[in-house]
């Protein structure tokens, strides 16, 4: 980084602004700190120095109290942390495993109002893919603590208004509160492990706690059925809902408590802050000290780069998300007015953050360099794929392969199981070893090759172990991806910046599968119509029964029968499309993963040196840091006299 918290510094275990200090307690201070190092006079405030009003690179409270906490771990502390970790994991997944059912029965037997149970989903998946990037900004500026209880508060208000919901208003906005919860604490979880655990584990810490999660897929299920058997049907859901808010607080409260235990500064640094702070509170008057603290909390949170990506990311994604939907079509005008304004909101973003913003959420230096650029890339690529050939898998498996809704079911969950598997192989693969670039490339390779495959063996002449094994393969797969990548992600940005930098590609990830929906759903509609009325004699009844509910229309015509194979040769013929373009599409990734990703070397270090030295190098280059930071604070004190 361009500038080093000194130890013998309290401030930036806190983070906040510089001290207020007597021209007498000033002259002392100088003269120990020229007696430990005549080369640095930096302020005690934020870790900058005095020479220089503002440093890009300058370490945030978060990162300063995680670094703290890493400094004393040990084997206890990482037992408890992990442990708790992992009993996260698997409660919050065993919730989404959940919710989908009793999200079901709340919208049909507790509101009637069935329709509107895709509009509830939308409004979850849009907030679920906005909430990480603001999460993260505030988890470094107020701390990891914060922001953690903050969204646990978030997870247990939604869970409580969903619970006790009168109306689909109601339990709509609980579901969005809670969607804000729910994802924040996994991907602060995610950014802890990241700060707590060195480049060479890491990948395997970020595995091992989730593992258990692949029992939720089979158990899921039968934990909603079992609460939805009690009671009455129209009321047993809310004690299903109801039940996280008891079981996750216990679980989530020791990881609080570690945490603040690891980062809270000693008794002599406690006092110490106590005076600064009394200083500060006699010399400034409340209402000049409230000013002072807004504008840090404005330009450090980038108030406006948030507001603007907000904005934009979320008009475009419900514009994607309910273009294709039956009230709102791509031609509508209202939808080409939403998208165009989220278009432009989002180059907006871009164009603030480059250029205006005095303290980016990233540095765009950062942006530019081959690893960060090209994890992107796969971020945005690797789920355009996968939703392309998944998501109207299920119905085509049942409908125009034949197979039962046992066998869908198990068939789809394929790939979660097989990546799991892969995912432990990968860590343990990347610990040894100390690479992830061969293991993306394997990864991505494997993806290109399964999807490939279903050109052939994806059918609804196929055998249901042909349609197994390819999504094995494809299962396969994953574990070799999003983990490692991820991980090498963070490896090429500086600590300060992890946060961020993984919010912002969780963010990319979440847009590439409304994208990659919006495609699926594109191809679907203009191609399989069509085809029904081709292959269906040109009967027109026929044809709009089997795309309207293809589910009850293929139990009333047995296979054989010209009406039901009219409609297997009518989705064969949009999956074939689906499928070409997601291997075009994974073919591209791996091109992605050999030419543009860096091959760096894990360490055994939080971060790398060369990724805290490169931005810190880059900083240098940008000449308008100082002058915004003199415009927005004015002019740097000159350093008190020395005697």
């Amino acid at each position: 980084m361009s500038a080093q918290a000194d130890d013998k510094h309290v401030v930036p275990m806190l983070g906040g602004n510089p001290p207020i200090r007597s021209p007498e307690d000033t002259t002392a201070h100088d003269d120990k700190v020229s007696n430990n190092d005549d080369k640095d006079e930096s302020d005690a405030g934020d870790g900058i120095a005095k020479k220089e009003p503002i440093s890009l690179g300058s370490k945030s409270k978060g990162v300063i109290e995680m670094e703290a906490l890493q400094a004393k771990m040990n084997l206890k502390w990482r037992i408890i942390l992990y442990t708790f970790f992992m009993f996260a994991a698997y409660s919050l997944s065993l919730d989404q495993s959940t919710a989908t059912v009793y999200l079901n029965y709340a919208v049909s037997k507790g509101f009637k109002l069935h329709s509107l149970q895709a509009s509830v989903s939308v409004v979850s998946s849009i907030f679920s893919a906005m909430a990480p990037t603001p999460i993260a900004k505030c988890a470094d500026y107020f701390g990891r603590i914060y922001a953690e209880a903050a969204c646990l508060i978030f997870y247990v208000v939604g869970q409580a208004l969903m619970a006790s919901a009168n109306g689909i208003v109601q339990f709509s906005a609980g579901s969005s509160i809670h969607t804000l919860g729910i994802a924040g604490i996994f991907m602060l979880h995610n950014i802890i492990i990241s700060d707590i655990s060195s480049l060479r584990n890491r990948y395997w810490w970020h595995v091992a706690p989730a593992v258990p999660q692949v029992f939720n897929s089979v158990l899921g299920a039968d934990v909603a059925k079992s609460m939805l058997g009690y009671g009455s049907e129209f009321n047993s859901w809310r004690w299903g809902i109801a039940m996280f808010c008891i079981l996750i607080p216990p679980i989530i409260l020791p990881i609080l408590a570690t945490l603040w235990i690891g980062t809270r500064p000693e008794k002599a640094i406690r006092q110490d802050l106590k005076v600064i702070k009394r200083e500060r509170a006699a010399r400034l008057p409340l209402r000049e000290r409230f000013w002072i603290d807004a504008k840090d909390f404005f330009w450090k949170l980038d108030v406006i780069g948030l507001a603007l990506f907000v904005a934009g990311i979320g008009l475009f994604l419900v514009t994607l998300t309910l273009a294709n939907s039956k009230f709102n079509k791509w031609s509508d005008a209202h939808t080409i007015a939403q998208l165009v304004v989220g278009v432009l909101l989002t180059i907006g973003f871009a164009v603030w953050e480059r250029w205006f913003a005095p303290i980016p959420m990233v540095p765009f230096a950062l942006m530019k360099r081959r690893t960060i650029v090209g994890c992107c890339l796969i971020a945005l690529i690797y789920p355009l794929a996968g939703r392309c050939v998944g998501t109207y898998l299920y119905t085509y498996i049942q409908v125009a392969a034949n197979q039962s809704q046992l066998s869908a079911t198990r068939i789809t969950n394929f790939p979660s199981i097989g990546g799991w598997v892969t995912a432990v192989m990968g860590a343990l693969i990347a610990r040894r070893f100390r690479f992830l670039k061969p293991i993306i490339i394997f990864g991505l390779a494997l993806q290109t090759l399964a999807t490939g495959l279903m050109l052939r063996y994806r059918t609804s002449h196929s055998s249901q172990g042909e349609l197994a094994v390819i999504q094995v393969l494809r299962g396969a797969s994953t574990g070799f991806i999003s983990y490692p990548v991820q991980a090498l992600l963070q490896a090429a940005a500086p600590h300060e910046h992890l946060a961020i930098v993984t919010a912002g590609w969780l963010a990319i990830y979440y847009v590439a599968m409304a994208i990659g929906s919006a495609i699926a759903g594109a191809m679907w509609t203009n191609i399989v119509p069509d085809k029904l009325e081709e292959y269906l004699q040109g009967n027109a009844t026929l044809a709009a029964s089997a795309y309207k509910d293809p589910l009850t229309y293929a139990t009333k015509w047995k296979v054989g029968t010209w009406q039901r194979d009219g409609v297997a040769h009518a989705q064969d013929d949009a999956q074939r499309a689906m499928v070409i373009t997601g291997t075009c599409l994974s073919f591209v990734g791996l091109l992605v993963a050999i030419f543009v990703l860096e091959n760096l070397r894990l360490t055994d270090d939080v971060t790398l040196k060369e990724s805290e030295e490169y931005i810190t190098n880059q900083e240098k280059k940008q000449k308008k840091a100082m002058t915004v930071a003199i415009a927005r604070d004015g002019p740097a004190p000159d350093p008190a006299p020395t005697h």
